[in-house]
C-alpha cells in the first residue's frame, strides 16, 4: 500500500482502516484485487454514448485543455472504454486490462512509457491502485500535470453506505482535504477542483487538476540553508539535560550529531578528547560532508520534522549506515519559522504513535522517554 498512508494512525473497522485525522480510509488487505478483464471492459463500453457519459467526457476534455494544449501529448491511465483517448487529439492510453490494451493497440494509441509524457489523466483510477508511487508517481517528472476524478467522502464512517464502497476494487477512500493533502505530500499542487461529474449525475465524484511543482527534498534543503544563514538550527540546548542523561548512561566511545544545524551539542560530550565526535548537516556548508566510519551513538535533535515525509525512509537508511543507536528529539507542532516558499519549517508533523511505529520498523526498537512538553517526543532505539 501507499508508504505514507500506512504510517498514519488508524482505527480498524472490519475490512477497513480509518485514518480520521488524515482524511483517508483504506482496505486492510490489498492482496486479492479483482480481475480487470472482459466483463469489466464491457461494462464501460456499455456506458459509452449515454448522455451522462458524454457530459463526463466533455468536462474531462475541457479541464485538461484548460492547462494543456490540444496539440500537446497526454497519457490516459486506466482508459475505461477509451472514449477520452478517442475524443482528444495527441492522447494515448495505458491500461492493465487485456481488452483495453488490445483496443488501444488497434487504435495505435497504446504506450507504457510514462517518461515520454508530462501530462496524465487518471479518471476513476487512483482509488484502485494499491501503490501509486511504485506504478506511476516515481515515473512522472517535475512540472507535469495530473488530472483525476474519484469519489470524495465528507465522513469516512459512511464509506460502507456508499455505492463507491467496492472491496478489492477500491483500495482507498478520501475526504477532499485528505486527498489534496496526500497529493501535496507527493509534490502535486492543487490547481483547481471541479464538480462537473457530480453535476452530470454521478454520486459524490469530484475532479481535480494538479501540477507537480512543489519542492522536493533537495529544494527544501536549499530553503533550510537560507534559514541557517540567519542563525537557525540551534535549539538542541533546550533538551540538553535529558540528552546528557541518556548519553552519560550509554557512555559511547563515539557520537555523531546528525542534522546538527549550528548547535555545539556534541562538543559537550568530547570527554577531554577521549571520545570521537562528529557533526553532519547537509544544509550547513562546513558540515555537509558525511563523516567517515561508524559511530556508537547518533544524536538527532529537531531534525525529522524538517524532512519531507516521502524522504523519511531514505534518511533513516542513511542514518543506519552510521549506527543503529539513535537518540531522537522530534517536535510535533508547527514551527514559528516559515520557509522562503511560505511552508511551515516543520514540513512533517506526525503524532507520537506515528513516529514511534515508524522508528521501530526502521531500527527494530523504539523507546519513548518522558518530556515536559507534550508536543515534544524523545525516542531512543537502544536499551
Amino acid at each position: 500500500m501507499d508508504k505514507l498512508i500506512r504510517r498514519f494512525d488508524a482505527v480498524e473497522d472490519r475490512d477497513l482502516m480509518l485514518c480520521h485525522e488524515r482524511g483517508v480510509a483504506y482496505q486492510r488487505d490489498m492482496t486479492k484485487p479483482i480481475q480487470y478483464a472482459d466483463k469489466y471492459f464491457a461494462h464501460y463500453v456499455a456506458l459509452e454514448g449515454k448522455q451522462i457519459a458524454r457530459k463526463l467526457n466533455a468536462g474531462r476534455v475541457a479541464l485538461v485543455n484548460k492547462y494543456v494544449s490540444p496539440e500537446h501529448g497526454v497519457l490516459d491511465i486506466g482508459v475505461g472504454s477509451g472514449e477520452f483517448v478517442r475524443s482528444r487529439p495527441k492522447t494515448w492510453g495505458y491500461d492493465i486490462n487485456p481488452r483495453a490494451i488490445q483496443m488501444l493497440k488497434q487504435m495505435d494509441r497504446w504506450t507504457n512509457s510514462l517518461a515520454a509524457f508530462d501530462a496524465f489523466t487518471f479518471w476513476d483510477v487512483l482509488e484502485h491502485v494499491d501503490v501509486p508511487e511504485h506504478y506511476y508517481f516515481k515515473k512522472m517528472g517535475d512540472d507535469c500535470f495530473l488530472f483525476t476524478s474519484l469519489p470524495i467522502f465528507t465522513d469516512l464512517k459512511t464509506v460502507r453506505k456508499s455505492k463507491h464502497y467496492k472491496p478489492n476494487e477500491h483500495f482507498y477512500y478520501w475526504t477532499e482535504k485528505g486527498f489534496v493533502d496526500w497529493m501535496a505530500q507527493w509534490r502535486f499542487r492543487l490547481l483547481e477542483r471541479q464538480t462537473f461529474e457530480t453535476d452530470a449525475g454521478r454520486d459524490s465524484i469530484l475532479s481535480f487538476a494538479f501540477k507537480r511543482d512543489l519542492p522536493d527534498y533537495y529544494k527544501t534543503q536549499e530553503q533550510y540553508q537560507n534559514l541557517h544563514a540567519r542563525f537557525y538550527g540551534a535549539s538542541a540546548y533546550l533538551h540538553f539535560d535529558q540528552i546528557a542523561k541518556e548519553v552519560l548512561a550509554f557512555d559511547p566511545g563515539s557520537i555523531i550529531d546528525f542534522g546538527c544545524g549550528r548547535s555545539d551539542l556534541v562538543a559537550h560530550f568530547w570527554k577531554e578528547g577521549g571520545r570521537r565526535i562528529a557533526k553532519y548537516d547537509p544544509a550547513i556548508p562546513q558540515y555537509k560532508r558525511m563523516p567517515e566510519g561508524e559511530f556508537d551513538l547518533m544524536l538527532c535533535t529537531d531534525v525529522m520534522e524538517h524532512i519531507p515525509m516521502t524522504d523519511v525512509d531514505k534518511i533513516f537508511d542513511e542514518m543506519k549506515t552510521k549506527t543503529n543507536n539513535v537518540l531522537f528529539t522530534i517536535s510535533m507542532k508547527p514551527a514559528r519559522a516559515k520557509l522562503p516558499d511560505g511552508r511551515n519549517a516543520h514540513v512533517t508533523l506526525l503524532t507520537a504513535n506515528e513516529w514511534m511505529r515508524w522508528i521501530a520498523v526502521a531500527f527494530g526498537n523504539a523507546i519513548s522517554l518522558p518530556m515536559q512538553d507534550e508536543h515534544l517526543l524523545m525516542v531512543k532505539t537502544f536499551k
